[in-house]
């Protein structure tokens, strides 16, 4: 018989495809549209009379991609390093004030970055790529949203005024 106290299944893998986890998906898409595209330029490069120009553009592109919205992910799941050496010496006070310091510090950061390439995204609209000439606004736009993304969960996740136990491993310092 089970009680209200047993633990319930973590909601993220009960639903392993939720708009939560969208930052994941679009980097498994671009990891696989890197791999198949840098695949098809090996073999178009070796098979082939003329070789696929257009492969290693779409690889930077999914690449860049990839990384930024893995950058999402890393947020949510606070995955990032966290290096605090020194702060971890701090009184409990400065501690809290360093807290809240880097806390508006990266929203301010996450913010910039969404504005700046939301920019170039509206004036690189008319510069075209080179091997499909693509609108630059294609590069540029979902690096604003994952920015965004980067935003927003650095907002939900992150939460200065919750302070956790710190405990000070002096021994572990190298």
């Amino acid at each position: 018989m089970t009680s209200s106290t047993d633990e319930q299944p973590d909601t993220q893998a009960a639903r392993p495809f939720s708009l939560a986890r969208a930052d994941e998906a679009i980097g498994i898409v671009c990891l696989i549209i890197i791999v198949g595209a840098i695949l098809w330029g090996v073999v178009s490069r070796y098979v082939f009379p003329q070789p696929a120009a257009w492969t290693y553009e779409v690889a930077v592109i999914a690449f860049t991609y990839l990384v930024f919205f893995g950058a999402v992910a890393g947020v949510r799941l606070r995955s990032h390093a966290a290096i605090d050496v020194v702060t971890a010496f701090l009184p409990e006070r400065f501690q809290a004030v360093v807290d809240w310091f880097n806390y508006g510090l990266l929203a301010l950061l996450f913010a910039l970055m969404a504005g700046l390439f939301a920019w170039a995204a509206v004036i690189g609209h008319a510069a075209h790529s080179t091997a499909l000439d693509l609108p630059r606004s294609i590069v540029y736009a979902p690096l604003a949203v994952a920015s965004l993304g980067m935003l927003v969960q650095h907002l939900v996740v992150e939460r200065p005024w919750v302070r956790p136990a710190r405990t000070h491993h002096t021994d572990s310092v190298i």
